[in-house]
Parts: C-alpha cells; sequence; structure tokens
C-alpha cells in the first residue's frame, strides 16, 4: 500500500491508512532513518507528581456543595502536597550529606506522604 505526502501549512502531513486500525490522538515520535522515517508509539507516562484528580476525587467526596468551598479545599489541598515534597526533598538531602542514603519504593513513598 503506497500513501502520499501532502502540504498543510507549513508541515507536510502523512496519511495512515484506515486499515491499520489506528484510533484518533496516538502519539508517535519520528525518527529519521538513512532509508526512511520510522514512527515510534509513545506511550502514555504516569506523572507520578501530579495529584489533582486524586485531591479533586478527595474534595468532592467530603460532600462540600459550594463552588468556592471546592476551590478553596484543593488549593489548600495541592498547597499541602507542595509543602510535603519540599519536606520530602529537604529530608533527603540531609540524608545525602549525612550519608543516611534512603531507598524506598514508589507504594512506600505513597504511604509516607499519606496517599
Amino acid at each position: 500500500m503506497i500513501t502520499k505526502t501532502r502540504r498543510q501549512g507549513n508541515s507536510i502531513m502523512l496519511t495512515v491508512p484506515s486499515d491499520f486500525k489506528l484510533p484518533e490522538g496516538v502519539s508517535v515520535e519520528p525518527e529519521l532513518q538513512s532509508d526512511g522515517i520510522f514512527y515510534r508509539f509513545v506511550r502514555k507516562t504516569d506523572n507520578f507528581f501530579d495529584f489533582d484528580s486524586e485531591i479533586l476525587s478527595d474534595v468532592l467526596n467530603e460532600g462540600l456543595t459550594d463552588k468556592e468551598q471546592i476551590l478553596a479545599a484543593f488549593k489548600k489541598r495541592k498547597q499541602e502536597i507542595s509543602s510535603a515534597w519540599q519536606v520530602i526533598a529537604e529530608d533527603a538531602r540531609e540524608n545525602i550529606r549525612t550519608g543516611k542514603t534512603v531507598l524506598m519504593t514508589r507504594e512506600e513513598l505513597e504511604e509516607e506522604i499519606g496517599l
């Protein structure tokens, strides 16, 4: 099967045939090779430091109904997490300085910070 490139604005577009059954919105990373371009699928990564959904879920589970209260509770918790990361970073720096490097798994870290 042969497809052709086409111009769209300042870019050159390449259509993926529908026979490939590739869903819309899939991320790929192009890699220029000596014999063409190789497109590698990019896996969605878990943003370990983004707790927004968990924070919002907790706030909503508390039964708050006033939008201002929900927003205030969300902002407060987000700030608390930011402060907790600062404490963890300071502890890590102190542990490195004193030679007490502590390794922990993601699960242990989540338990340590109360997730």
